[in-house]
């Protein structure tokens, strides 16, 4: 039977969540007491209440709205792909989230595309969130400190997204001790730093990883090579008692070249992002948070070829840059009322396919029109508290020019919770959105090479949803949640012709999406064990010309497992052995294919695509297993783990063909072994 203590923690020392630290003190009395007795700059930030100190935490946590919560310290002892921790991995396990094709980074939840999910890093927006082809994120996980997903209800805070939204926050540096971590996979090598910039009023975090075979196929003079790098910073400083100034930036990039001794290829991509936020607590009741942000995104393509007598070459360029801010106010009006209100403001601009060239001696130069957006927003947000009832109410209006077009977005957004105790609870969600941009993806299914555009004609995205769910714990162990939604979707825009597209001279038809789904969770957990399942139902569909047919993702039955026990587990000795598993099968997906084919001027086989899924994938399925070793020294920690990614060798296809009257899939996960050392010093 699991015992637990309610009391009150106070860290004189805090230490960050990998080196759990012994607790300096164990105060038993209020919190607010507490926080009397220490300065303003340290009580609001480890003055601690009412802590229920327990073996092991669930995988994942559903908030009162209805949100879903990982717990970041689980990601170590999840299976390792190629040697990272990957957040994105995590977020995928969740029901009604789906990766899209095995392996790839995307988040498409509840019928949605990966464009209709907003991924924001530290409240700033990321257009392309993949390495390696989307393989890993590009999230580290020695930096993360939370995540969470809104696939219901979202606060009116934020808006632009017809799906979801994602939340994704980097940890602060130590305010006390200088630490330092390197881990060594099989394939990367990553480094970080933190620590106090003035002891309790100020923080440092550097981190950077480097995909290293790049290195190695360069030395081995092999034609193709890949690596990518990524390097994240965050300062955090208190200005004031009352004010806290933080600074934080990443910068990452991906490239891949295949050369011979006539031709070469390169392509490449990276994002770069920076903010500064400033937080401030003007009284005991109003709070407000300001931040300033930009963020870029730069897909690059580049070709040469060379002969005796001839060199052509081009380059081709894809950009997109932003550049926002955004005020928000919390205001505690009275015990059971509370009021979020604020506004936003962005100004992005997008430059499209810009092609330089040389051929047979003469420069070319091709540009697509780059176009711009520009968005405002009002929005305000009301939560209020009776008894065991909560609503949470709120508006959205936002304004949105491009083209020469103007467009404006009116999201009510509402929620009605009910808490009855020992973590049982419904809601009911009602949620309109809107969107003003679209992710152009050429082949059919998203690739980190694909671009952004704003709306077309004035009319945006839009979309509304109603969601009906509950929790409910049964004995102490078992927690189980269902949610069923509805969603309807308008002026999807289903691009057929880039060019006349880019030109502004149509090339696409709207189209309108209809989904249902049913999602399901139960969790279990005790001293050693921990256990998620989770089953998806979800029936979508778009329609456009007259026809309806399944969306290019809609995935009807989807089961995950994860499964994490300690096999060793002693806290005196500071050693504890874990083994993980996790068990994944779905329906498989839609694929546009047909037997039309024509040949290319080079002797080979194009094959036709049709404009809506003509057949589906065989089933997904896939298990992976990690073994974790984690042994804690009086100066930090060591882990070893070791993984295995597609333990049964299942082949899932990622795309199809036909060929010579049999259809032939290409397989990108074969089974992937790998290793991962981390050694933390505090």
């Amino acid at each position: 039977m699991i015992r637990t203590l309610a009391v009150t923690l106070l860290f004189l020392h805090p230490a960050p969540a990998d080196a759990r630290t012994p607790v300096d003190t164990v105060a038993l009395m209020p919190a607010d007491a507490v926080a009397r007795m220490l300065p303003d700059s340290v009580a609001r930030t480890v003055a601690i209440d009412s802590v229920a100190v327990t073996a092991r935490k669930p995988l994942l946590t559903i908030r009162p709205t209805g949100n879903i919560a990982v717990d970041v310290e689980q990601l170590k002892y999840a299976p390792l792909f190629a040697g990272e921790k990957d957040i994105f991995k995590f977020l995928q396990l969740m029901p009604g989230v789906s990766a899209g094709k095995d392996g790839m980074s995307g988040l498409l939840v509840r019928g949605g595309s990966n464009d209709q999910t907003q991924i924001l890093y530290d409240d700033v927006p990321i257009y392309n969130q993949a390495h390696a082809y989307g393989l890993l994120s590009i999230f580290s996980g020695e930096t993360v400190q939370s995540a969470e997903i809104a696939k219901g209800y979202i606060s009116p805070a934020y808006g632009s997204r017809l799906s979801a939204l994602t939340q994704i926050r980097s940890r602060e540096g130590d305010r006390c001790r200088h630490g330092q971590s390197l881990t060594v996979g099989t394939l990367s090598l990553g480094a970080t730093v933190d620590g106090p910039l003035v002891r309790g009023r100020g923080a440092y975090l550097v981190s950077g990883r480097y995909f290293f075979p790049e290195a190695a196929l360069a030395i081995a003079r092999r034609p193709v090579r890949f690596g990518f790098h990524d390097f994240t910073a965050r300062l955090t400083y208190d200005v004031h008692r009352r004010h806290t100034l933080t600074l934080g930036a990443y910068t990452g990039d991906d490239r891949m070249r295949n050369a011979d001794r006539e031709a070469s290829n390169r392509f490449g991509w990276g994002n770069t992002t920076a903010s500064l936020r400033l937080h401030s607590r003007w009284s005991e009741t109003l709070n407000s948070t300001a931040i300033v942000y930009y963020t870029f995104l730069y897909n690059r393509q580049q070709s040469r070829f060379h002969s005796d007598d001839v060199t052509n070459e081009g380059k081709t360029t894809f950009q997109t840059h932003e550049l926002g801010a955004r005020l928000t106010f919390d205001q505690r009006i009275s015990d059971s009322y509370s009021l979020e209100y604020g506004a936003n403001f962005s100004t992005q601009r997008f430059q499209p396919m810009h092609t330089r060239a040389r051929v047979n001696g003469k420069r070319q130069e091709t540009r697509y029109p780059s176009s711009e957006l520009v968005s405002g927003a009002l929005f305000v947000s009301n939560r209020l508290q009776w008894g065991r009832w909560r609503l949470d109410a709120g508006l959205r209006g936002a304004l949105y020019a491009a083209g020469g077009k103007r467009a404006f977005a009116c999201e009510p957004r509402a929620q009605l919770a009910c808490d009855f105790g020992q973590d049982r609870a419904v809601w009911l969600s009602a949620t309109f959105n809107s969107q003003a941009l679209v992710q152009f993806n050429r082949y059919y299914y998203s690739l980190p090479i694909d671009f952004w555009t704003p709306f077309r004609d004035g009319r945006l995205q839009r979309s509304w949803q109603v969601a009906l769910g509950g929790r409910t714990r049964v004995g102490e162990r078992l927690t189980l949640s269902l949610e069923g939604y509805l969603k309807r979707m308008r002026n999807l825009p289903l691009i057929y012709d880039s060019d006349d597209y880019l030109l502004d001279r149509g090339g696409f038809v709207y189209g309108t999406g209809r989904v249902f789904g049913i999602e399901a969770m139960a969790q279990w957990q005790n001293e050693r064990l921990s256990l998620t399942d989770s089953y998806t139902y979800t029936n979508s569909h778009r329609r456009s010309e007259g026809v309806t047919y399944p969306f290019d993702y809609d995935i009807p039955h989807d089961f995950n497992t994860f499964a994490s026990y300690d096999v060793v587990h002693q806290p005196a000795r500071g050693r504890r052995h874990t083994f993980t598993i996790n068990v994944a099968w779905r329906s498989g997906l839609p694929y546009r294919l047909t037997n039309m084919a024509y040949p290319d001027p080079e002797g080979g086989t194009i094959f036709g695509i049709t404009p809506h899924p003509t057949m589906r994938m065989r089933n997904y399925f896939r298990t992976d297993i990690s073994y974790n070793m984690e042994r804690r020294r009086h100066n930090g920690v060591r882990n070893w783990q070791f993984s295995i990614v597609n333990l049964t060798w299942h082949k899932n296809p990622v795309s199809i063909y036909p060929d010579h009257g049999r259809y032939r899939a290409t397989v990108l996960i074969p089974i992937l072994p790998s290793i991962s050392y981390t050694r933390t010093f505090r």
